[in-house]
């Protein structure tokens, strides 16, 4: 209980690792830049626990899913502000697909996650949904206030630095790191895709991704529920709409582009047919890793360095079980984790 922590980063993973360890009683400060973008700062925030492609459960999505809820549920309350959203995801549905949608609804456990197959109309405008399935345990995190409350927290309680992390400041002193005369036993860097850059974890695996997004405005549009066809279309509140997304493996960049949003209008045009005007656009990059994994663990040659990457599309179901695992991890002698997250499984 007496090691001390150094986090980099505040985005999902390290505002969640920083909880995790606050709920613990560790000793941790968080180093982060409000002049960095985080994909976080961006992100739809949506959660839903099926791979629509295949139509199968997210992976771990049985034992992350109540951990989610838990989490942002406790989230909310220490805050003071609501930050978690559930809504039924509506997915119109083919002849073909509307077999697989019954063959899943019967298998052990996937009902959990999906309802019968509806015939109603489900609302003016809406093209091509005389037949969809409806997911539940599903919606969205608002995830930029959470992240501006938690910032917000973290700076009441003494526990976060306004500053940017330069590799070259770090040294190493009797078996502790230091870092502008903070010292501390491990340094867990949560940089998100900025970890390609990072001289210690740089030859991971990464594959960031590019993503852009839309805000609409949509009077006539319902506000019930979430619509995915090709991409989401998902209600914030007062007939706005947030809509996307885009993937990027080639130019990653923090930069929107008119490509981009015309390629979202005409995927949401195929959709609706309702007038609605654009009001915002974002762009982030996600940190993905090729085999589509969160990567845990400590560096194999720096026992005081850490990482906690790689969150990707599905950051805001994974984030808080694996915040959780983390803290154990770095806090509990010999806890173990699973090899499908572990670093090492990138390591010769």
């Amino acid at each position: 209980m007496n090691k001390q922590f150094l986090i980099v980063g505040q985005g999902i993973a390290g505002s969640l690792l920083a909880y995790n360890m606050y709920k613990a009683g560790l000793s941790f400060k968080i180093v982060s830049s409000l002049e960095l973008r985080k994909a976080s700062d961006i992100a739809a925030g949506l959660f839903n626990p099926l791979v629509f492609k295949r139509l199968t459960k997210s992976w771990m999505v049985d034992d992350c899913l109540p951990v989610m809820f838990e989490t942002y549920r406790e989230l909310e309350e220490l805050l003071g502000h609501k930050f978690l959203y559930e809504k039924d995801i509506l997915k119109p549905l083919s002849e073909h697909e509307s077999v697989m949608w019954k063959e899943r609804r019967a298998q052990d456990n996937f009902g959990d996650f999906i309802s019968d197959i509806h015939v109603n109309h489900v609302g003016k405008g809406i093209k091509g949904m005389h037949a969809y399935g409806k997911v539940t345990q599903s919606g969205y995190v608002d995830l930029p206030k959470m992240l501006k409350k938690l910032r917000k927290f973290f700076k009441r309680e003494g526990l976060i630095v306004d500053s940017y992390f330069d590799y070259k400041d770090l040294g190493f002193i009797d078996k502790q790191i230091s870092w502008h005369g903070l010292m501390a036993e491990t340094i867990v860097f949560c940089e998100g895709y900025r970890a390609t850059e990072n001289p210690y974890f740089g030859d991971l695996a990464f594959k960031p991704t590019k993503g852009e997004l839309l805000e609409i405005q949509c009077d006539e549009l319902q506000e019930d529920y979430i619509l995915n066809k090709k991409l989401f279309v998902m209600p914030v509140g007062n007939h706005r709409f947030k809509v996307g997304a885009t993937y990027d493996w080639t130019q990653l960049d923090e930069e929107t582009t008119e490509e981009a949003k015309m390629d979202i209008i005409s995927r949401l045009d195929d959709l609706i047919d309702l007038p609605y005007k654009v009001i915002n656009q974002w762009a982030g990059v996600r940190p993905t890793v090729s085999d589509r994994r969160p990567i845990l663990g400590i560096h194999p040659l720096h026992e005081h360095i850490a990482i906690f990457n790689g969150l990707g599309t599905k950051g805001v179901m994974l984030a808080p079980y694996f915040a959780r695992e983390m803290t154990r991890f770095l806090s509990v002698s010999d806890y173990p984790l699973a090899p499908e997250i572990d670093i090492r499984r990138f390591m010769k």
